[in-house]
């Protein structure tokens, strides 16, 4: 496996007026993009891009936003908890086991599954008032970035179906898809019980994720033989494949372990980590098989693999 993650540059790639049925697939920028963004995704698994099209202000906005949330009291985000019946809701540090060889990690997060319901408790008090707009904003934002992203992949795989990823990925933000936005907050570590992490070594659930990182650092891949640093690149966003691509494509795509470990700068050690990822799936109903017709993983739904990946991580 390679030993770096390549950064992708979409400046030719006009995200901003992205039209499937408009955008001339014979272009050599368009090919070049596609071809790179291929090479990363089967070896390291992980790519940067940069300009992408988000806008810096809207990404500042949600770690601003979402750092007021996860910094009231106890007490008060608990009202906000995930139920065991929804992925939607707040979640506790130490509920989350991603390593079972590892002590649980020492982090806490808000996932948002169904940006639009009214009848799901939103943090609204004081200065989370403008929670809900901010966040909806921004899962549009990157709902959009991720399918011009699988597009692109579609156009490496050199699938004869461009269409396939947008047709099995139409329903993200309803009730009938489970991609989420993931707000990650990692408090100060001052005690460290043996062998904890911020995050265990874990691999993703679903098609692919959109990471955005804070300055504080800590996130690994593992390459070669160990673990490579995942340094936070400023203007860019760390992509990654996770499983039931990895499936879909018949392991062409990788879908690579990685994990956040403690800082060792004592400054850094001290200091809280936020990030956010766009957990990308298929919906709920869609089949996934091998795209190259073979056997060697059987059909099954997006939703049956999510839900079993689910119930091995929540304690």
């Amino acid at each position: 496996m390679a030993c770096e993650i390549p950064v992708v540059d979409f400046q030719n790639f006009d995200s901003a007026s992205f039209d499937e049925e408009k955008l001339d697939e014979t272009n050599p920028d368009i090919k070049k993009l596609s071809q790179e963004i291929l090479s990363a995704f089967t070896t390291v698994g992980f790519v940067y891009i940069k300009n992408h099209g988000l806008p810096e202000t809207e990404i500042r906005q949600v770690f601003q936003v979402g750092e007021k949330f996860f910094k009231l009291p106890t007490n008060e985000k608990s009202k906000y908890s995930k139920p065991p019946t929804s992925n939607h809701g707040y979640v506790a540090v130490g509920v989350e086991t991603t390593d079972p060889s590892k002590p649980t990690d020492f982090k806490e997060a808000f996932n948002i599954t169904e940006p639009f319901n009214d009848e799901i408790p939103w943090p609204d008090a004081g200065d989370c008032s403008d929670f809900r707009f901010t966040m909806n904003r921004f899962f549009d934002l990157c709902k959009n970035l991720s399918h011009k992203i699988m597009y692109l992949i579609s156009l490496g795989l050199k699938l004869k179906d461009r269409k396939l990823f947008h047709r099995t990925h139409k329903n993200i933000g309803t009730p009938e898809n489970k991609t989420t936005l993931r707000l990650l907050y990692y408090p100060v570590m001052t005690q460290l019980r043996a062998g904890q992490v911020r995050l265990g070594e874990h691999s993703d659930y679903g098609t692919i994720t959109l990471l955005f990182q804070d300055q504080i650092g800590g996130l690994e891949v593992r390459g070669g033989e160990g673990f490579i640093p995942a340094y936070p690149i400023e203007g860019t966003i760390l992509v990654n494949i996770g499983d039931l691509l990895q499936r879909w494509t018949n392991d062409r795509l990788m879908s690579t372990k990685h994990r956040v470990v403690v800082p060792r700068e004592e400054i850094r050690r001290l200091s809280p980590r936020q990030s956010a990822a766009f957990f990308v799936h298929p919906d709920d109903d869609a089949i996934i098989q091998c795209l190259d017709g073979s056997k060697h993983y059987p059909p099954i739904t997006s939703l049956e693999y999510l839900l079993q990946r689910l119930n091995a991580t929540y304690l």
